[in-house]
């Protein structure tokens, strides 16, 4: 049963919430396999197949400015559509009530999901390519949002911990099985009809695990009518404080934006508004030529989509002064993630030019593999672990373990030792990953909009896929045709380590978060 709320959106006192039962460990696995195959889905897309379609397509010596190509606008779409569908899945009302608020988006939005990847799978060019992959991000997205919101409507504060860590395992095993499978079917060497069998093959294997396992947790879902829930709790809330006339009264409500509101439509055109002076500056400066600097169309880009995401935060209620426990956690996310992407990312590319592989997509795999072992033993433990001695050391754990494998990969290109270092940093990864859910749950602003603010909180991990990419792809390309890849991939490095650094210390600023 969920805590009731003020129709503003601000949670009641704590002594006039309703308690939420505790959940069996069964009904958490449960609800929660679809993580497992989201998790199958991307990493198998983002390690493997993304980079080796772009490497056949494009070649050489432009394949990372090409895959940021195909990588940024679909990153930019799950910006917006993440919280939208968080937010339209808080909002419904009527006959798709009856099915629940948060089954219907979960169910739509994974089958087309998988017509997207089918066009990713026909796609012979990178606009096309490019075109499909959008359109996985924004079906995807309208699944995740809603689906991120089952767990802190049903999971009551003191399993938290737990289930996040059941999150963090699902999320390595499906990371697993992902690049497992597209290691063994995807070889770019290969020549082009045998290439293109294994991708169909990789492609066919990612919908049957994303449909099954979607139908399993929605098959899973109790979910109440959200009338009847509301009417139901209120009443319980009402006889609470009737019964117990001492207790403070509850908080004043906080009023909520509508769509077509003064509010909405003032952010919107404000935001456009930055972003057209902002395009128009960088315009002028290139035409004066001011001085013999030229700002490159990527740095334009990065400048633009993170206006628009401000503008996107504003839009979605996100408030730093009113709710900075939950600002915190976002930005601690998006450094932590900016850390993980940057190696992630560009690691195929890296084995290729710099470690010299001769099977760059299988030592990929390999390295994935060994950093995901490693990962389902920290994260085992490092959920159950949060519960009793608090969130923050896990990410001052992980921070560390994952900023000393980027040192690593700048002193060396041993193929041995890079793959040692693949379990070092798995050890960082299964920690942080272990308390990643517990964190936002632990501090999210309304539990009236569940699924809009985890939407908004997905934004620091989307946000990421935005910049590293455009950064990580001019460095690398850069530095190849000035003949000097290796240079390239120690800078991408030395600023994943930065972010992993600034992570730790972020963590330190939420308060409503024990250590």
């Amino acid at each position: 049963m969920a805590i009731v709320e003020e129709s503003g959106g601000e949670s009641l006192p704590p002594r006039l919430a309703i308690k939420l039962p505790r959940v069996p460990l069964t009904q958490i696995l449960a609800i929660s396999i679809f993580w497992l195959a989201l998790n199958f889905h991307w990493a198998a897309l983002g390690i493997i197949i993304l980079p080796s379609q772009v490497f056949k397509m494009v070649g050489d010596l432009n394949k990372g400015e090409a895959l940021a190509f195909v990588l940024i606008p679909g990153a930019f779409v799950s910006l917006f559509a993440n919280p939208l569908f968080g937010m339209l899945s808080d909002r419904t009302r009527g006959r798709l009530a009856a099915l629940g608020r948060r089954r219907p988006y979960i169910l739509i939005g994974t089958l087309v999901n998988i017509i997207g990847l089918i066009w990713m799978a026909a796609s012979r060019d990178i606009v096309s390519l490019a075109a499909a992959y959008v359109l996985v991000q924004f079906s995807n997205n309208a699944a995740t949002a809603p689906f991120h919101a089952l767990l802190p409507d049903m999971v009551p504060p003191e399993q938290r911990g737990l289930t996040s860590g059941v999150i963090g395992l699902l999320s390595i095993a499906g990371s697993i099985g992902g690049v497992i499978v597209a290691g063994l079917f995807i070889d770019a060497a290969k020549p082009l009809p045998a290439y293109l069998q294994g991708l169909w093959l990789t492609y066919g294997i990612i919908i049957a695990v994303l449909l099954a396992l979607m139908l399993i947790t929605i098959f899973s879902v109790k979910e109440r009518n959200s009338f009847s829930a509301q009417s139901a709790s209120q009443e319980e809330i009402t006889t609470q404080a009737a019964a117990t006339p001492s207790l403070e009264q509850p908080i004043p409500a906080r009023p909520s934006s509508t769509w077509l509101s003064r509010s909405v439509v003032m952010t919107t055109v404000w935001t456009l508004v930055a972003v057209a002076i902002a395009w128009s500056l960088i315009a002028l400066w290139n035409a004066l030529r001011i001085a013999n600097v030229q700002i490159s169309g990527d740095v334009l880009q990065v400048v633009l989509e993170v206006i628009a995401t401000i503008g996107i935060l504003r839009l979605f209620d996100f408030n730093p002064r009113r709710d900075p426990d939950f600002a915190w956690v976002l930005l601690t996310r998006l450094v932590m993630m900016l850390g993980i992407y940057t190696v992630q990312d560009f690691l195929q590319f890296y084995m290729r030019d710099a470690v010299k592989a001769p099977h760059p997509e299988q030592q990929t795999t390999n390295f994935i593999i060994i950093l995901s072992l490693t990962s389902l033993f920290s994260a085992l433990g490092a959920g159950w672990l949060s519960d009793r001695f608090g969130r923050k050391r896990m990410v001052y754990i992980s921070g560390c373990f994952m900023a000393l494998v980027g040192l690593i990969f700048i002193v060396t290109q041993s193929l041995p030792i890079i793959l040692v270092a693949g379990a070092i940093f798995g050890i960082g990864y299964g920690a942080y990953v272990s308390v990643d859910w517990a964190l936002v749950a632990d501090v999210l602003p309304s539990h009236k909009h569940y699924a809009r603010d985890m939407g908004v909180w997905n934004i620091s991990l989307s946000l990421p896929q935005v910049i590293a990419p455009i950064i990580g792809g001019f460095l690398i390309d850069y530095f190849t045709r000035t003949g000097n890849p290796i240079l390239g991939f120690q800078l991408l490095f030395a600023m994943s380590i930065a972010y992993c650094l600034i992570g730790t210390v972020t963590v330190r600023f939420i308060r409503g978060v024990k250590n």
